[in-house]
C-alpha cells in the first residue's frame, strides 16, 4: 500500500510540475509590444491602429499583444516617434514623414508643396519613394516600415475669410514641417511651430491666423467652432509610415512574424480607405458647421506651383543624388514640371 501511495504521489507531483512548466512556456511565448501614435485617442487613425492591433492578436492566437498608446498617454510628441521606436522605448510607432524631418530630412519629397496633390498622385509616386525611405530608416535607425499611407490633402484652416493666394500674405500660419515653413515665406506669410493640441486655443486667441492640416484632423479637433474658412489648395498629401523596431521584429517566432507582416499588407488599403472616407465625411461636416470651403482658381494653382518650383530644385540639390532621384521620380508620377 505504501508503495502504491508513493507511486501515486510521485505521479501527481510530476503532473503538477509538467503543467507548471507548460504554463511557463506558454506564458513565455506571449510577446507584448507598445505602439505609439501621436494622434489623439479618438482620431480616426488612432482608432484604426487599435483595430489593427486587435486583429494581430487574433491572427497570432494571442502570442503578440500590441497596446496602442495615443497622444497624451506617453511623454512623446510626433517628432519623437522615430527615435522612440529605434531605442525600443516602444516597439511600433506611426508618424508623418514631415514630422520626422529632423531625423530623415531627405525623405520628405512628397511633402514638397504643390508637387503631388491627390491620392492617386501620391500612390503613383510612392514606388519611387518607398524603397529609399525603407532603406534609409533601416540603415540609420534599425527600423522596418510596415505600411506607407497618406493622410488626406493638407489645406489652410483660417479664422478669417480667404479667397485668393494673395490673401495669405502677412498671415501667421501653423506649419508642421520645414517645407511648409519655406512655403509660407514664399507666399508672403510667416510660419508658427506649435503642437496639434495647441492649434485650436491659438486660433481662438488669434495668436495664429490659420493652420495647415487635413480636413480629417480639422474636423476631429472640432476646428469648426473657431475656423471660418478652409482654403482647399490640396498643397500636399500627408505621407505616413508605420514603423517597427527591426531587432524586436526579428525576435518574434517565424509564424508570429509572418502573421504580423500579413496583417500589415492586409491593412495598407484600409488606411487609404479610412483616409479617403474620413476626408469626405469631414468636409461635409465642416460645411454643415458653416465653414466656408474655398477652392483656388486654376490660375492660383498654377501660380502656386510656379512659385514653389525653385524650392523643389533647392531641396533636391541639398539632398544630393538621392534627393534628385526622389524629386525626378515624384515629378514624373505626379505630372509636375
Amino acid at each position: 500500500m505504501r508503495t502504491t501511495h508513493w507511486i501515486r504521489t510521485t505521479l501527481l507531483r510530476t503532473a503538477v510540475v509538467a503543467c507548471a512548466m507548460t504554463a511557463g512556456v506558454a506564458a513565455a511565448q506571449v510577446t507584448e509590444w507598445k505602439f505609439f501614435t501621436y494622434f489623439p485617442p479618438n482620431d480616426k487613425p488612432a482608432q484604426l491602429n487599435r483595430a489593427f492591433a486587435e486583429d494581430v492578436a487574433k491572427a497570432t492566437g494571442g502570442k503578440l499583444k500590441i497596446t496602442v498608446l495615443a497622444a497624451g498617454e506617453l511623454p512623446y510628441k510626433a517628432a519623437d516617434v522615430v527615435k522612440a521606436v529605434a531605442n525600443n522605448q516602444v516597439q511600433m510607432g506611426d508618424v508623418a514623414v514631415g514630422f520626422a524631418a529632423g531625423d530623415v530630412p531627405d525623405l520628405n519629397v512628397l511633402g514638397l508643396p504643390f508637387l503631388c496633390t491627390s491620392y492617386d498622385e501620391f500612390h503613383k509616386a510612392l514606388p519611387a519613394v518607398a524603397a529609399a525611405a525603407d532603406a534609409q530608416l533601416a540603415k540609420k535607425f534599425g527600423l522596418t516600415v510596415g505600411i506607407h499611407w497618406t493622410m488626406p490633402p493638407q489645406n489652410f484652416w483660417l479664422n478669417r475669410p480667404v479667397a485668393r493666394l494673395e490673401d495669405l500674405k502677412g498671415l501667421k500660419v501653423r506649419t508642421w514641417n520645414p517645407e511648409q515653413v519655406e512655403m509660407m515665406k514664399l507666399l508672403g506669410g510667416s510660419a508658427v511651430s506649435i503642437t496639434s493640441a495647441e492649434v485650436i486655443p491659438a486660433l481662438e486667441r488669434k495668436v495664429i491666423d490659420g493652420a495647415i492640416t487635413s480636413a480629417l484632423s480639422a474636423n476631429d479637433w472640432k476646428a469648426y467652432e473657431i475656423v471660418k474658412t478652409g482654403y482647399m489648395v490640396n498643397m500636399t498629401m500627408g505621407h505616413q509610415v508605420m514603423l517597427v523596431n527591426s531587432a524586436e521584429l526579428a525576435k518574434l517566432a517565424p509564424d508570429v512574424r509572418a502573421a504580423l507582416q500579413a496583417k500589415m499588407k492586409e491593412y495598407a488599403p484600409r488606411y487609404r480607405t479610412m483616409s479617403e472616407d474620413g476626408d469626405k465625411a469631414a468636409r461635409a461636416n465642416l460645411v454643415a458647421n458653416k465653414v466656408n470651403l474655398v477652392d483656388p482658381t486654376a490660375d492660383d494653382r498654377k501660380r502656386a506651383r510656379t512659385i514653389m518650383r525653385p524650392m523643389w530644385d533647392a531641396w533636391a540639390k541639398k539632398h544630393g543624388a538621392v534627393g534628385q532621384q526622389l524629386l525626378d521620380g515624384a515629378m514624373k508620377a505626379c505630372g509636375a514640371s
